[in-house]
């Protein structure tokens, strides 16, 4: 008597209804799946709940509402109909079939259950042997892999678990093939009886990223491509010449196999070839893939353009492919290794040899890259956090040194002068003198930087990029820790001008960026510098608004006479991390500048801001430097003058501005996260950064007029959106203009002028806001940024590398 096998078709699923929360349900558990998206999780989860449910269920929805027969989906319903015909089919008393769906019910851990009970009932020893088979004929991390993660996870949580095989792949198998030669074979057939021969005949596989086949080694295509070649060399109803292999079913904007099935589909038709059919042999069972995506949608794009598609349905619950099938599950139950083998077709060794390599039109950041990225990331990200920490506190350091140091000769210059200003501007209120006080050292930070990072990228160009960051990182910690201990203004300023002399490092660490990536994937490591600028302007207001409500000089007042204050615990949290950093700089960060490229670093760059315009010998680069000048001009006087906007007109208080600045660092996190990095190198960059600085021209606009939060965060969304298109990409041309061994002191007057911009920006504003009133920064703002788009739109193609 034979052993009892239960033999487990794993499918994929599909949504309970096509109603949009049904699906959205589903796409949340099947995008979630990291081997279904493979990006950092943490960001994929943001994006994913953030910027894709939202949207995409709505467009999935009405997809699955043209396949929805009124009581379920094709891809159930007809798995369910060839278990039945194959538990017919074998009509054998110890070979049970079942089915399992990663995303529907019946489920592993339903599975699993009925294992159990089984073992209840019948004993340890009767419960019989289990054997899993995917219907994903070819091998996938996304699909094969994720089935086993999910048989996996449910054994984990048992403490007993059955006997089982599991059958990882069967691209190969004979009934497989044959019957998908036998089904194409009658639909060209049947198209030629009706006088619509078939030209051309596509073989489209589900498509993967590039990503996972070339970097991964996901065996997918190799497997797709064995497929594609024994069926091909098996239909005698078509032309071999005419047969191709084609991908679909695109997610997101990453790289994926080539050639994309609709657009080699509507290139055929282009060109003539009016009549073509199109099987899909990465699928057994129809699906939304096939049915809507071939069936439906790549024959209106192929009719558009006067030619005709026609889809050969999958195997599905075919009565003769069911047959085979029985017989082929039976042989994987009972047979020998040996005999199993014989269920399968053999392939040349040299088949691989004509297989169309996989290559990027971008390539993605190498391993070493990221590694180096990372560090990048985390020095930048410490560097706008010690910019923008102190930004939600400006008003509370005027007010307690004002209280406890108020003759301290700094503090008496800065409000005499601003005093000054205000009374020309004919404003004498104190709350003005309170918001320049701020500005003023907000622009002694950005003077600072705009001194320091040409300097910092000069040198890092002439001893290498190592030695600066180490130095500057540590200069960083220096400078919170002088401001843990800043009982007085003076040593707060000294403090200040450490920060703004280290914090030039910007210009180096950008640098490194240009060394570690190519002018094809340039656009993307300045993407992820525009999220560590993001990532600080979110963290930072937020940790100088949370930390600052620990007061540790009412926790411990002894500590009051060596200078602890009420601002103490953000610049202790700061200095640690910046302690971290350097460590972490010292044990991994290796030199991405080798000797032979280090230029001679000529420090012939002068402190006069005019002269950091001087043209310099390298096409179209003056106009983005000039350009980038401009824009961060009218960006960063919003970006000063907002608190106070929002204190004045909606009553915010210093949380609430924390909360601003968090939602503006948020927006360009995710737009640079998950639309510059991925589509910058596609669009171009000049193209990028024009379509960034006119989407924040209707930002500036809605805040002008704004008089609620609504008004107020949609201006934020389209300011934050535009600026971390713009910004990166801006970031991007400079190095692509650039000699390779002058990035560092291109990239530094980039920078320095970018601190320029962050001096003379909130100064102009804060004018500006009182002289002429609260709308008018903005409103001058969204006219002004038409002279930056004008100057990006003149420099020419041609000059970019």
């Amino acid at each position: 008597m034979a052993d009892k096998v239960n033999v487990v078709l794993l499918q994929l699923g599909s949504p309970k209804t096509p109603a949009v929360k049904d699906v959205r349900e589903y796409l949340r558990e099947f995008l979630g799946d990291p081997r279904v998206v493979d990006i950092n999780p943490l960001l994929w989860k943001i994006i994913l709940n953030c910027f894709v449910l939202p949207f995409r269920p709505k467009r999935s929805a009405e997809a699955y509402s043209r396949i929805w027969s009124g009581k379920g989906f094709p891809l159930v319903d007809i798995t369910e109909d060839l278990r039945d015909e194959v538990e017919k089919n074998i009509g054998s008393e110890n070979l049970f079939v079942k089915t399992a769906y990663l995303l529907s019910s019946p489920r592993a851990h339903e599975l699993v259950d009925d294992w159990e009970n089984m073992v209840k009932e019948f004993g340890p020893n009767d419960e019989g042997r289990w054997l899993f088979l995917p219907l994903f004929p070819q091998f996938s991390e996304s699909t094969t892999m994720a089935a086993i993660d999910a048989l996996g996870k449910e054994l984990g949580n048992r403490v007993n678990m059955p006997s089982f095989e599991f059958i990882a792949n069967h691209q190969r198998a004979k009934c497989f093939i044959d019957h998908s030669v036998r089904l194409v074979e009658q639909h060209l057939a049947e198209q030629k009886a009706a006088g619509k021969e078939v030209e051309e005949l596509i073989l489209s596989f589900h498509g993967l990223p590039k990503i996972r086949i070339i970097e991964k080694g996901d065996v997918y295509y190799k497997h797709c491509w064995e497929t594609y070649t024994l069926i091909k060399n098996r239909i005698t109803g078509i032309a071999q010449d005419n047969i191709h292999q084609c991908f679909q079913s695109r997610f997101g904007n990453d790289e994926w196999l080539t050639p994309d099935t609709e657009e080699y589909a509507v290139k055929l038709a282009e060109s003539g070839r009016k009549n073509i059919a199109v099987y899909c042999p990465a699928f057994l069972i129809d699906c939304l893939e096939t049915t809507d995506e071939i069936g439906t949608e790549l024959a209106e794009a192929v009719e558009e353009v006067g030619g005709h598609a026609t889809q050969v349905t999958c195997l599905n619950a075919d009565p003769a492919w069911s047959k085979s099938f029985s017989e082929f599950l039976h042989s994987l139950a009972y047979d020998s290794r040996a005999d199993r083998e014989k269920q399968f077709y053999t392939v040349e060794e040299n088949i691989f040899d004509s297989m169309p390599e996989q290559t990027y039109e971008n390539p993605p950041l190498s391993k070493e890259a990221k590694g180096t990225m990372s560090i990048v990331f985390l020095t930048l990200f410490l560097d706008l956090v010690g910019f923008s920490i102190i930004f939600p506190l400006f008003p509370s350091l005027a007010k307690h040194y004002l209280q406890y140091d108020g003759d301290n000769y700094f503090l008496n210059l800065i409000f005499n002068s601003v005093s000054s200003l205000t009374a020309a501007g004919g404003v004498t209120d104190k709350i003005s003198g309170i918001v320049l006080f701020g500005g003023a050292l907000g622009a002694l930070y950005s003077f600072l930087q705009f001194i320091a990072a040409p300097l910092w990228g000069t040198i890092s160009d002439r001893i290498g990029r190592r030695p600066v960051l180490l130095v500057s990182v540590f200069g960083l910690a220096v400078s919170y820790l002088l401001w843990f201990f800043s009982g007085s203004f003076t040593t707060l300023i000294i403090a200040r001008f450490i920060g703004g002399i280290m914090g030039g490092n910007i210009s180096t660490a950008t640098a490194v960026v240009a060394d570690v990536t190519t002018s094809k994937n340039r656009s993307k490591g300045m993407a992820l510098i525009g999220i560590a600028f993001a990532f600080g302007f979110i963290l930072g207001p937020a940790m100088g608004g949370i930390f600052s409500l620990i007061r540790l000089d009412e926790l411990y007042p002894s500590l009051v006479q060596y200078g602890v204050n009420p601002f103490s615990t953000p610049a202790l949290v700061a200095f640690l991390l910046s302690l971290f950093n350097v460590i972490w700089i010292a044990k991994k960060f290796k030199e991405t500048l080798p000797e032979e490229k280090r230029g001679k670093g000529e420090m012939n760059r002068s402190v006069n801001p005019i002269k950091l315009f001087k043209p310099l010998p390298y096409p179209g680069l003056n106009l983005v430097n000039v350009g980038h000048f401009l824009f961060l001009l009218a960006f960063s006087g919003m970006e000063f003058t907002l608190t106070f906007l929002a204190m004045e007109r909606l009553g915010y208080e210093s949380i609430d501005n924390a909360y601003m600045f968090i939602f503006i660092g948020f927006i360009i996190a995710m737009v640079q996260g998950g639309y510059v990095r991925r589509k910058a190198a596609q669009v171009g960059e000049k193209k990028m950064a024009i379509q960034g600085i006119l989407f924040s021209i209707p930002g500036l606009i809605l805040i002008a007029f704004a008089t609620n939060s609504f008004l107020l965060y949609c201006g934020l969304f389209f300011l934050a959106a535009g600026s971390s298109m713009a910004v990166p990409t801006l970031t991007s041309l400079v190095s692509l203009l650039s000699p390779p061994e002058l990035q560092g002191r291109s990239i530094g007057i980039f920078r320095s002028l970018g601190a320029l911009a962050r001096v003379f920006g909130p100064l102009a504003a804060a004018i500006i806001y009182w002289r002429i009133g609260d709308s008018a920064p903005y409103l001058l703002g969204s006219v002004f940024l038409l002279i930056p788009v004008f100057m990006i739109s003149r420099v020419k193609s041609s000059s970019i590398a």
